[in-house]
């Protein structure tokens, strides 16, 4: 027992010298150096850290969307379309109201030429039978009286049936009245041409002209 204590307070001496020793450090082992900048460095990533922080925190912002409008594009330019007029002679149509000669007009006897039935140049057959209407109106001072009035082949192609017809009715002056005659068409192709006129005692006057066509 004795031997175990001596033992231990030898252990325990050998301890508090190793204590009280000074270390010594190694010579080879460089003494470390300061980095200024490290504090720079530290500083830079605690910011940096915070900031990312203070952002994870921070509630998402708004963004705000911009919605663009349709632009308003002019319709194209439609280009001119080439107009073309084409001209079409017109046919001319034999007028039942021929132009009227009123040279006679203020006279004691004298006519105007209203309308004619059937017009100039129309086309018959050979040996057709047909009615030539005048219609005329009494533009002199005197009347046409029946009982001493008619009207008569005067000239040109014999178309008629019978060469002359009195007036069925006296016409006073503005009055008009209706000429007709009987008549054949030739049994010849051609043109032809008739003239009658109003006679009124020895005057003569008011002429009426027809022509056909036979074919």
């Amino acid at each position: 027992m004795q031997r175990n204590l001596r033992i231990f307070s030898f252990l325990l001496i050998a301890a508090l010298v190793l204590a009280c020793a000074p270390t010594l450090v190694p010579a080879s082992v460089p003494a470390p150096t300061f980095d200024p900048n490290s504090i720079n460095t530290a500083i830079v990533l605690t910011a940096g850290a915070a900031a990312t922080q203070t952002a994870l925190m921070m509630p998402p912002s708004l963004t705000p969307t911009v919605t663009m409008l349709p632009s308003k594009t002019p319709p194209p330019t439609e280009s001119p379309t080439p107009t073309f007029i084409f001209i079409l002679s017109t046919p001319t149509v034999p007028s039942s109201t021929p132009t009227l000669d009123t040279s006679d007009s203020g006279a004691q006897f004298a006519c105007r030429v209203d309308s004619k039935t059937p017009p100039d140049d129309t086309v018959f057959a050979r040996g057709a039978d047909f009615d030539a209407h005048w219609l005329v109106t009494n533009i002199g001072k005197n009347a046409w009286d029946s009982n001493n009035a008619d009207y008569r082949y005067n000239s040109g192609d014999k178309l008629h049936k019978a060469p002359i017809y009195d007036l069925n009715k006296s016409v006073s002056p503005g009055r008009q009245t209706d000429i007709v005659v009987d008549m054949k068409a030739p049994d010849s192709t051609g043109t032809y041409t008739t003239t009658w006129k109003i006679t009124s005692g020895k005057n003569t006057f008011c002429s009426m002209k027809l022509t056909i066509i036979v074919k």
